[in-house]
């Protein structure tokens, strides 16, 4: 049996897989993050349980709840898809179409989850069908590919991240609903000015 990591205060043991349906035990120092593996992918995720407790804790329809996880579960960490990849590692390719294909939700469910997941900052739209998670809350790769994401996440001025509260996801929504108001109240009350057609110019007779 190999000898086990020394593990000193401050530091903690990790798991990576070989590829090859072993294990790779490692020592790195604890940064608020913690690492998740199973049988298809692996990966970081900072500060899982706080993540976890802020998900569990928000008044939010489920629907909004089951677009993040797919989200978040379409981080791919394999590398033996690089070369092929349409989207570059720690970034997500999908849509609005393959999300409600694959969360079996309506547009509309889609699309308010996910405005509400970009207002709060935690997703960022880096170009077209291509998403950035919140490279802070969530990351798939080591440590090292973070420090870049989070770089990248910087650079583009990505919106400032909350952590809200329980009943911010129904303040959301109320305001979102008074503003929808407003602009149909202020569609309403423009005046539709009407123009005067022009009499034909009747030649003068010889």
């Amino acid at each position: 049996m190999e000898q086990l990591p020394i593990v000193r205060p401050g530091e903690r043991v990790v798991a990576r897989s070989d590829g090859k349906g072993g294990l790779i035990l490692g020592v790195e120092k604890i940064k608020g993050r913690e690492f998740a593996a199973s049988a298809e992918c692996s990966g970081y995720v900072l500060d899982a349980r706080l993540l976890m407790d802020v998900l569990g804790s928000l008044k939010m329809p489920g629907s909004w709840f089951q677009v993040w996880c797919k989200l978040v579960a379409l981080q791919n960490a394999n590398r033996a898809d690089d070369q092929t990849r349409a989207a570059a590692r720690g970034f997500v390719k999908t849509n609005q179409r393959e999300l409600q294909a694959r969360c079996n939700l309506s547009a509309a469910s889609v699309n308010e989850a996910s405005q509400f997941f970009a207002h709060i900052g935690w997703m960022r739209t880096a170009k077209r069908g291509i998403l950035q998670l919140n490279p802070w809350l969530t990351v798939a790769g080591t440590s090292g590919e973070q420090e870049k994401w989070q770089a990248l996440w910087n650079s583009a001025e990505g919106p400032a991240c909350l952590i809200p509260h329980s009943d911010y996801p129904t303040e959301w929504r109320q305001a979102r609903e008074v503003e929808k108001k407003a602009a149909e109240s202020a569609r309403r009350k423009e005046k539709v000015v009407t123009l005067r057609q022009r009499r034909p110019v009747r030649k003068a007779s010889a």
